[in-house]
């Protein structure tokens, strides 16, 4: 139960990033690394207080783990967000949110074909419903942005418009 509320917790945390990166875009002169650097480092103070206190002080580190440790920092992380960031600011919200299956069916193949995982006949079959409905959520376009009127207001392209206006009152 703990782990599929942690599943839950990550998947919607990654989808409000994916949207609100794509709603609020990156600031002016700021790249995708940058971005991406400054929201790891922010999110990396908000869970170490947690991790401290459940698992206490790391313990002291050696050769191995630091090249361990700076291998997951830049190929794992730096490099992975960057493209992420870099995707996302050019794909459509609705071509981004078919590429989430990807990352576990990505692990499922590297499982088996590098440690030598089994995988069951179901787990293909949704395998194979995961990568075809990313494929095929790329090939939909989204629809023409409707336009909404507020009485007394200029027509708004599109209902957030509407929204943010509202709440500003």
């Amino acid at each position: 139960a703990l782990g599929l509320l942690a599943a839950l917790a990550a998947t919607a945390s990654m989808s409000a990033g994916t949207v609100l990166t794509q709603r609020w875009g990156r600031p002016e002169g700021v790249g995708p690394l940058a971005l991406t650097g400054w929201q790891l480092t922010a999110g990396g103070l908000l869970i170490a207080p947690l991790a401290l206190l459940v698992e206490g002080a790391p313990p002291a580190l050696d050769g191995r783990a630091v090249g361990g440790y700076l291998y997951l920092a830049v190929a794992n992380t730096a490099v992975a967000y960057w493209l992420w960031f870099r995707g996302i600011g050019r794909l459509t919200a609705t071509q981004v949110t078919f590429l989430g299956p990807l990352s576990p069916l990505t692990a499922a193949v590297v499982g088996w074909a590098a440690l030598g995982q089994a995988l069951t006949p179901v787990q293909l079959v949704g395998m194979g419903l995961a990568l075809g409905a990313t494929v095929a959520g790329q090939f939909v376009t989204p629809r023409a942005a409707r336009t909404f009127r507020v009485p007394g207001k200029p027509a708004r392209k599109d209902a957030s418009d509407v929204t943010d206006g509202a709440l500003r009152r």
